[in-house]
């Protein structure tokens, strides 16, 4: 079955698996049964995912959404495709519990972030930091460059800019300090702009797979 939407084209297989051709940046994304936890429709066809299934949604704070609300013109189709799925999702027995493992694939990402406040790159088992002359001295004070050790890093966060006010991806290791700086003087945060928000999602995302598989 396959519906038009405000994303693009949703297709289902009729057994376990969801194709989604997303116009823009995003492209393709496949999505099995088993990474849902409900099928919901009323104005839209709306997907809710299982924690820890979309390393998008999980390093975005959920705030990605939006990616899994279909805006259809045939609410009639859209729930009998619904139907169909949550009939898959009873026959494998899916739980609504987290995922033990990650069953959305992040978009393809370079290795590579360049942030305004600094470049970020991960290579040979680490995350390194490069300043640009501009960065605060706090953000520079552990050195220039750094490096944190991929096994470290316990969480990794993307935010988008609001208003005046940067994006950011920034790590986390068990020392971070629960009182963090703001991104601006944060040693392990990158501070983002507006066009380059995208890059910086799907980097971090790609960043938050290789440390939880």
């Amino acid at each position: 079955m396959r519906l038009q939407t405000n994303h693009g084209t949703l297709e289902w297989d009729g057994a376990g698996t969801i194709r989604v051709q997303y116009d823009g940046p995003l492209g393709e994304r496949v999505i099995p049964v088993e990474a849902l936890s409900a099928v919901r429709v009323s104005a839209v066809l709306e997907f809710e995912l299982r924690e820890h299934a979309d390393p998008l949604l999980s390093v975005s704070g959920g705030a990605y959404q939006s990616i899994y609300q279909f805006e259809v013109a045939d609410l009639a189709a859209a729930e009998r495709l619904a139907s169909e799925i949550r009939i898959a999702r009873a026959r494998r027995a899916v739980p609504e519990t987290a995922a033990p493992t990650w069953l959305v694939a992040p978009p393809l990402a370079a290795d590579a972030l360049e942030g305004k406040d600094a470049t970020v790159a991960v290579a040979n088992g680490l995350l390194m930091f490069a300043y640009p002359w501009s960065a605060s001295r706090r953000k520079k004070a552990d050195g220039n460059p750094r490096s944190i050790a991929l096994i470290d890093i316990v969480g990794v966060e993307w935010r988008p800019c609001v208003g005046r006010r940067s994006g950011f991806v920034r790590v986390s290791t068990a020392r971070t300090p629960i009182d963090r700086p703001r991104p601006k003087h944060d040693p392990a945060a990158v501070r983002t702009a507006v066009e380059g928000e995208t890059d910086a999602l799907f980097f971090a995302a790609r960043l938050l797979t290789r440390i939880q598989p």
